[in-house]
C-alpha cells in the first residue's frame, strides 16, 4: 500500500477541470443511487454517532 501511495506522488496531476468533472459525476451517481433506493441517506447526527464509534474501536448496528 506504501508503495501505491508513492507512486501516486509521481504522478501527473489531474486539471482541475478533470476533478471538478469526476466530481459531479460521483454526485450524479450518488444521487442516482439514492433516487433509486439503492442507497438510504443517514442524518449527520446518526453518521457523526457512527463515525465517532468507529474512531473508538466499536461497531455499532446502523
Amino acid at each position: 500500500m506504501a508503495a501505491a501511495l508513492i507512486q501516486s506522488l509521481d504522478e501527473p496531476e489531474q486539471s482541475t477541470e478533470e476533478v471538478e468533472v469526476a466530481w459531479a459525476e460521483e454526485i450524479q451517481q450518488r444521487l442516482a443511487d439514492v433516487d433509486a433506493g439503492v442507497v438510504t441517506p443517514v442524518p449527520w447526527p446518526e453518521a457523526r454517532r457512527r463515525i465517532l464509534a468507529a474512531a473508538n474501536g466499536r461497531r455499532e448496528a446502523p
